[in-house]
């Protein structure tokens, strides 16, 4: 009987054993995406610049920015969701957030009111908006932040800011920005850091040419998750 017994016990403890590393395990992934200032794991709004009749800018060769921008977004949503994070889109596919009744301009308008509900819908702790860059000097080129007027948003971009540099292009020499009252998805319902990325010039021959390697857009999200990850888990905050 004591023998029986014995065994009983030993068995209890291999099945807690396997059950605590298995906890152990869970709470460290928990724990990666848990800011440490409030015990709230993070929400982030991805915002895939234009969509559905709103190609964007576009490219010489026919590239179109919206594309380009939802791929970057999808893949920036899988590595947040890996890491456990609450991820949403404002589109999941090409699409825009309007009505197919309407002009052009109030199409327009819809999507943009629609992107900026969203924010405040979702609740989101964080917005990303992300978008390319077009300009008539073909020499222009290189990533580039601009950022919400809320006091966190100047904080986590020149974190973006840094790490695309050091990730994408080390001869880049942009600087995170204010957008002031320039962008509309950015200042309204700015309760949370937000900020717009333009991932490249579509109107300079070498960021076009890295833009549309589905390698280097993976690189670009690879990049951001990276900035989200640090300011997150540095507990990071404006003075």
């Amino acid at each position: 009987m004591k023998y029986k017994n014995s065994i009983l016990i030993g068995t209890l403890m291999a099945i807690l054993i396997v059950f605590g590393s298995f906890f152990t395990t869970d709470l460290k992934r928990s724990e990666d995406v848990i800011n440490l200032n409030d015990n709230k794991v993070k929400t982030i709004l991805i915002d895939p610049g234009h969509g559905g009749m709103d190609g964007g800018a576009s490219a010489s060769d026919g590239t179109v920015e919206k594309h380009i921008n939802l791929n970057i977004a999808l893949e920036l949503e899988k590595l947040l969701k890996e890491s456990g994070y609450n991820v949403y889109l404002t589109r999941y596919e090409d699409t825009g957030l309007y009505s197919e009744n309407g002009t052009v301009r109030q199409k327009k308008n819809e999507d943009l009111n629609a992107r900026c509900q969203l924010k405040k819908e979702t609740n989101c702790d964080l917005f990303v908006s992300i978008h390319l860059n077009k300009f008539k000097d073909a020499s222009c080129k290189g990533a580039q932040i601009w950022y919400s007027n809320n006091p966190e948003s100047e904080v986590i971009s020149k974190i973006v800011q840094n790490n695309l540099k050091e990730d994408l292009d080390t001869n880049n020499k942009r600087q995170a920005k204010p957008a002031k009252d320039a962008y509309k998805v950015l200042r309204t319902n700015d309760t949370m850091p937000g900020f717009i990325i333009e991932c490249g010039f579509l109107s300079n021959n070498e960021d076009l040419s890295k833009l549309k390697d589905e390698s280097y857009q993976k690189k670009v999200a690879q990049s951001l998750f990276k900035s989200i990850e640090y300011y997150y888990k540095n507990g990071t905050k404006s003075k």
